[in-house]
């Protein structure tokens, strides 16, 4: 950092280990008792390791307790400080005591109609001060005096349905494969990011959505290899492939197993299996080729445009939204959202090749008021803002504002 020698901010981060090393320990004591006093300092009892956990590496933490987040905000991108300050944080917070509340519950009684209100009010910080979740906050109730009589300002009578389960995001499904004990972190990101190149699932907002093909393939897989697609065959043959490493078991005895009653799956799957074919959408417009009708295919990277009289005819479009833009570069071509092959949203001018201007934050159709640069919108820690990429100008995009696009 700085004039001195480079130095490791974390530890390996690919572990699922909650090991944390005796001198991690006393380097978090010794800065707790420092900054925030001994009542602060957490019982440090031995980690329990989660049932498959690999312990080769300790759990994943920052290097030393002093290295705070301020200290080092100036040497790291915006994502590598968000990221640091999660893991210093959770981590100090884990060493620290537990927060204290204090609980009010209130009984109301009208018309023998029974209400009650619970409060709560936070006592002793404890880790918060230092992790705080977004939905930790307090709950006071006014001061009420028993068999005290109180007027009712509103009545709101809500109706409540039962919810289906929220959509996974990257975050709750990586949740879900560690509580079933699918997967290492090492495989987690390999795994979402072939569901979303096979395009089996695709992200709308930041939630994944099963694509028609996904439903196909599930469906599929789900009838004719039961065994498979249950999350603990996949955590118990884990284990099973654990203890071939650790000399507990023979592998050709695992294997064997496995394949004695899958090579009778995939024969009966080979045999009555139907071929599925997803049937072209009409795109709507004519091929500029040959005039013959376009269609809506489904290839490797997701949907495309492509003439109905292939292989005749060879003509394929990529199918791109248009943002309104007029491209800051060539200044004839239009902005068009494109996605890379890792699935992430990028900007580019429809006349490609022709052009080559791309940006990864959205373009607006307005510039500079310094420097004259074609401004963008950009999401920062405090919400979206409209920025000048060369630094010179920012604004604050409140919620309900319409950007010009």
């Amino acid at each position: 950092m700085g004039t001195g020698a480079p130095v490791g901010l974390i530890t390996y981060m690919r572990t699922d280990s909650t090991r944390i090393s005796d001198t991690a320990k006393a380097g978090a004591k010794d800065y707790i008792v420092e900054n925030f006093g001994k009542e602060y300092l957490g019982y440090q009892a031995a980690s329990k390791q989660a049932q498959g956990a690999q312990d080769a590496h300790e759990a994943i933490r920052p290097s030393s307790a002093d290295r705070t987040p301020e200290a080092v905000e100036q040497y790291l991108s915006r994502d590598q400080f968000r990221l640091y300050s999660l893991i210093w944080s959770r981590f100090m917070a884990s060493q620290m005591a537990p927060a204290i509340y204090d609980t009010v519950s209130a009984d109301l009684v009208q018309n023998q109609a029974s209400f009650r209100a619970n409060g709560s009010k936070i006592k002793f910080e404890g880790y918060q001060k230092v992790y705080t979740e977004a939905n930790n906050k307090d709950n006071i109730l006014p001061e009420l005096i028993n068999g005290e009589t109180v007027k009712s300002k509103d009545l709101e009578p809500n109706q409540h349905f039962t919810q289906p389960p929220a959509r996974y995001t990257e975050a709750s499904l990586i949740k879900k494969l560690e509580e079933d004990g699918v997967g290492r972190p090492s495989t987690y990101s390999p795994t979402i990011e072939t569901l979303l190149r096979r395009y089996y699932v695709k992200l709308e907002a930041k939630r994944f959505e099963p694509t028609e093909l996904g439903e196909i393939v599930d469906s599929l897989i789900s009838d004719y290899f039961p065994e498979i697609v249950d999350t603990s065959f996949t955590a118990e043959l884990e284990q099973e492939l654990d203890d071939i490493e650790s000399n507990k078991k023979e592998w050709v005895e695992v294997i064997d197993n496995f394949y004695k009653s899958f090579s009778k799956e995939l024969e009966k799957a080979e045999v009555e299996m139907e071929k599925i074919e997803i049937k072209d959408e009409p795109a709507g417009f004519k091929c500029p080729v040959d005039g013959g009708e376009m269609v809506i295919k489904m290839g490797r990277f997701g949907k495309f445009y492509a003439c109905a009289n292939f292989p005749e005819c060879r003509h394929t479009e990529a199918i791109v939204k248009e943002i309104g833009v007029t491209c800051p570069k060539c200044h004839e071509g239009q902005i068009v959202e494109r996605k890379s092959k890792k699935n992430r949203i990028f900007y580019g001018c429809s006349r490609y090749p022709e052009c080559d201007f791309t940006d990864w934050n959205k373009p607006i159709a307005r510039n500079c008021p310094v420097c004259d640069h074609y401004l963008v919108e950009k999401k920062g820690r405090g919400g979206k803002q409209i920025v000048c990429p060369n630094g010179d100008y920012a604004e604050d995009v409140q919620k309900g504002d319409v950007v010009e696009a």
